[in-house]
Order: structure tokens, then sequence, then C-alpha cells
């Protein structure tokens, strides 16, 4: 999956990443955006930084979905 934020000095990035339910911090089947570091990209960060999603797979976008479900419960 790729995907593009924008830096605090307003320049775009675009990165690979992947989703998915097996890795440690996703618990109860709930899944996560993996970075190419290795670590999670948390919900806070995908508002702040303004994260949006240029390239998605089917199976991606299943999960995807799922997990952009949190902002609804968030922002109610």
């Amino acid at each position: 999956m790729i995907l593009a934020y924008t830096d605090g000095d307003g320049l775009q990035h675009k990165i690979k990443t992947s989703i998915t339910t097996n890795h440690p911090v996703s618990s109860y089947g709930w899944p996560v955006i993996v970075l190419a570091s290795g670590n999670v990209l948390d919900i806070h960060s995908w508002c702040l930084l303004r994260y949006r999603i240029i390239k998605i797979s089917k199976k991606e976008q299943i999960l995807m979905e799922k997990w952009l479900g949190v902002l609804d419960v968030l922002l109610g």
C-alpha cells in the first residue's frame, strides 16, 4: 500500500506501508498499518499529518476500511 502525508513544513511524502492483523501490536484481529521501519502508524499521526491513500489492493482495502472505522468512533 502506498500512503502520502504532509510534514510540518508542508512538504508531501509518499511511503510504502502494509496493513495486517499479524503484528504484535494488533489485538483481537484489529488491523495495524506497518511502516517500513516496522513501527506502527497510529490514528493520531494519520490525522495530524493528513495521511491519504495513494494505492491500495482489494485485500488491503478491506482491512483499511476496518482500521478507518476508528475515526467514526473517535470523531462521533
